[in-house]
């Protein structure tokens, strides 16, 4: 074979491998091409079609909250494009609890477009008073010792007050030292168990607070007698001294007691003098 017969054939040769390579990096281009259309299409139909029907159009207040609506919702500070999966419940559900008057706070999102906030107001057990510009101001206060808020009004007014506290300062959002934690939490059980019972403590003195618990000193709104108790302000507690009230009160001789003391497990009964 002459040379040009074998240049020409080993062109032909070359131009015949590029073919198939040519075809493959033709079908690679065309696949990414594809898959790019897919995934534009894929972005506006997400974005035209499916977020807008993600956007947050409801929200549903439950629970016994002490926040309007209003107040509510602003302290949630949901956007105006707030997205199903894009509210932050956690930090939603913080801010709510970090407002004195609210005890617990849930909030959740419902699909697709429905945020659900459960909000529950913490209950009074008891006021207490704190000294303020030289005057005292009463202070709610609930079943664990939280202050938070300030005042009473209506149904409020008739809780018991309690008295004798030594824990410097008092101020609103704060809480009580632990010794006196069980005390109120008394108070509150009291209260949700025998409303009718609660209502006839009128005050609660605390004489001494030491290792053994709290020595208390109860006013009862039937008698003029003070009642000395060490342990649970309970129902058997109320009922036990409102039956020995009743029972001296018949034998008239309640007007001559100045003071009842149950801390030993007996009735002692201290006279008035002359």
């Amino acid at each position: 074979m002459s040379n040009a017969a074998a240049i020409r054939a080993e062109r032909m040769g070359a131009a015949g491998n590029s073919l198939p390579r040519a075809r493959r990096i033709s079908r690679l281009t065309r696949i990414c091409l594809a898959g790019l259309m897919a995934a534009a299409a894929l972005f506006f139909l997400a974005r035209f079609a499916v977020l807008p029907l993600l956007t947050i159009r409801h929200v549903l207040l439950q629970g016994d909250s002490p926040l309007s609506r209003e107040e509510t919702l602003r302290i949630a500070g949901l956007r105006t494009m707030e997205y199903w999966h894009s509210v932050p419940c956690a930090a939603i559900q913080k801010r709510l609890e970090a407002d004195p008057l609210v005890r617990r706070a849930r909030v959740e999102t419902i699909f697709p477009a429905t945020v659900r906030m459960t909000v529950d107001r913490r209950l009074p057990a008891a006021l207490v008073l704190a000294e303020s510009g030289g005057r005292s101001v009463p202070l709610l206060v609930d079943g664990e010792g939280y202050l938070f808020k300030v005042g009473a009004t209506g149904a409020e007014i008739d809780l018991p007050v309690v008295s004798g506290i030594s824990a410097g300062e008092l101020r609103l959002g704060a809480s009580l030292p632990r010794a006196y934690a069980a005390l109120f939490a008394e108070l509150a059980a009291l209260r949700d168990s025998s409303p009718s019972l609660a209502a006839l403590l009128s005050e609660v003195r605390v004489a001494q607070a030491g290792t053994a618990g709290l020595d208390l000193v109860l006013y009862l709104t039937p008698s003029p007698v003070p009642v000395r108790a060490r342990g649970p302000i309970d129902r058997t507690l109320m009922t036990y001294t409102l039956m020995v009230l009743d029972l001296l009160s018949k034998q008239g001789v309640l007007n001559d007691i100045q003071e009842l003391d149950f801390r030993g497990g007996q009735v002692v009964y201290r006279m008035k003098e002359g």
